[in-house]
């Protein structure tokens, strides 16, 4: 899934893998710079209780151009919900400067297990927010 305003940053982030028995998993999430201008990023986290991982930084990488995509890689711990009621939606949160601006990019994760037990993901919504503005 990717954003589609053309005043932030336009990233598409998907999961691509995951490894691993009783945890932790490794997991690795594609992301492309689907928009016209490069972007830089510096941070990326899964911050949930369900879905945790400790972040990574990432201002040693490259910028990212136009149309390019990066593969960056988790050691996930996953707590699955016991009671099927509880929320769990966990995401992902990219930290990037755009057009000279940082940005908090926010992957909301529809979750699911494989048959190994394995946290799958679909990004479910995908928002983009200008560090230090309102909305």
């Amino acid at each position: 899934m990717s954003s589609r305003n053309p005043n932030m940053p336009i990233m598409t982030i998907a999961q691509v893998g995951a490894t691993g028995g009783d945890g932790p998993f490794a997991m690795t999430f594609a992301v492309t710079n689907a928009g016209d201008d490069s972007v830089r990023l510096i941070e990326a986290r899964l911050p949930h209780v369900v879905l945790r991982a400790d972040a990574v930084d990432l201002t040693s990488m490259p910028a990212l151009e136009a149309g390019e995509t990066t593969e960056l890689a988790f050691d996930v711990t996953y707590q699955p919900r016991e009671d099927a009621s509880e929320p769990s939606n966990p995401f992902l949160i990219l930290r990037l400067v755009w057009r000279g601006e940082e940005w908090r990019v926010l992957a909301q994760l529809a979750l699911a297990q494989d048959e190994r037990g394995a946290p799958t993901t679909t990004t479910a919504v995908l928002s983009a927010h200008r560090v230090g503005s309102l909305s």
